[in-house]
């Protein structure tokens, strides 16, 4: 009863704990591999107590059995974005079971069953073995799930044709489940399907903690980082260019009159404003970029390799595509600007005297009358007084 009990117990456990887990996942592959334990579950409970009787629970046991390694191997696959080849596991599920049917008509015949089982196992497990070794195993979680899936594809074949050679045959129908063979299959079952659960909660897990510090560091409006998000990008940025000897380049924008947007058009108006603001930047901010939004309507732009004069290009294809667009409930006439204020980071700067020194250049292009860019004078390229009288608003 112990024995009997292993299985049923363990796979519902992990089914319960997937279960839950795929409640905070948006996509099915938890629930998937949940389903798939569910019915691990079943399957062996009705190996021992036989609720349809002898036959029609044999059969009904390895089904399911089958069904749900083939629904694990989708959850795996989905786990890496593809599917599983269901057509060829579906049609080694067929023929496995057909085989297996045979061995229970007439005389039972206990060989024909273990080997139709195991085989059928051992193709399906192969075959996603071979599909996730396609994929490539980049990660320990990876390289865990793989080796796994071959453990269990390879025992299937080798586990029961060691015994039969080493006893000369599986044992009796009466004393099957204390047969070496039944051991043998219970502890590597147990092995297979921890690992493979362990995996994929803590997979899941990791994921999860992901998403939620994301999540924390994105600005929900605008899509873009918000200032946390920015600020632990922009340093990890920095530090990169530093090891590669790359200059680094900051943008501030900011958008003009945007209080007048609110005020006329409505804040729904304003929160569309903000978001094609966002899409602008962030279409030409470049891969090396980190883009946030600091607060309002104010956005910061920190590319690596990039120069100040580069910067100042880059910051005029974005002040003048904003003015190129319309912005549905304001009046066709009516366009978006903003001002753009750049500065170069030089070995002395901090992130926070760089943004002072882009936030220097900005008032200035703010106090020259807006829809403009200007570059700090400590990057050496172009000068633009700190005007602090003027208001950007």
């Amino acid at each position: 009863m112990f024995i009997a009990l292993i299985i049923p117990t363990l796979s519902g456990i992990f089914a319960t704990s997937l279960f839950l887990l795929a409640r905070y996942q948006e996509d099915r592959v938890v629930e998937r591999a949940a389903w798939s334990y569910a019915g691990f579950a079943v399957g062996m409970s009705l190996q021992y107590f036989e609720p349809f009787g002898f036959e029609a629970s044999r059969f009904l046991s390895n089904a399911i059995f089958l069904a749900s390694m083939v629904l694990l191997s989708s959850a795996l696959m989905a786990r890496h974005g593809r599917r599983a080849p269901l057509g060829a596991m579906s049609a080694i599920t067929v023929i496995s079971l057909t085989v297996l049917a045979a061995g229970l008509v007439g005389e039972p015949n206990l060989a024909l069953r273990v080997a139709a089982a195991s085989l059928g196992f051992a193709a399906v497990s192969a075959l996603l073995a071979y599909k996730l070794w396609r994929i490539g195993a980049h990660t320990l979680v990876d390289r865990l799930l793989l080796g796994s899936v071959a453990f269990i594809a390879a025992g299937s074949v080798i586990r029961p044709a060691v015994i039969y050679l080493l006893q000369g045959g599986l044992g009796t129908e009466q004393l099957f489940f204390q047969s070496l063979y039944w051991l043998s299959l219970v502890l590597s079952a147990v092995f297979f399907l921890s690992v493979i659960a362990l995996t994929l909660i803590s997979s899941a897990s990791l994921d999860t903690i992901e998403t939620l510090r994301t999540e924390a560091g994105t600005d929900m409006l605008s899509g873009v980082f918000n200032r946390r998000g920015f600020e632990q990008g922009a340093v990890r940025l920095i530090r990169k260019a530093e090891r590669q000897g790359q200059p680094v380049s900051l943008v501030l924008a900011d958008l003009d009159h945007f209080k007048q947007v609110n005020d006329h058009f409505g804040h729904a108006c304003g929160d569309a404003a903000i978001r094609q603001f966002a899409g602008c930047l962030t279409a030409r901010a470049g891969t090396d970029a980190v883009v946030g939004r600091l607060g309002g309507e104010e956005f910061a732009i920190l590319a690596s390799g990039t120069t100040a004069q580069a910067a100042r290009l880059m910051a005029e294809g974005m002040r003048v595509g904003l003015s190129m667009c319309e912005l549905d409930g304001m009046p066709a006439e009516r366009r978006l600007t903003a001002s753009f204020g750049v500065a170069q980071r030089v070995p002395s700067d901090t992130l926070a005297s760089l943004i002072e020194r882009a936030d220097q250049a900005l008032y200035a292009a703010k106090a020259a009358g807006r829809d403009r860019v200007r570059v700090s004078v400590e990057a050496g390229q172009q000068e633009a007084a700190p005007v602090r009288a003027a208001q950007r608003h």
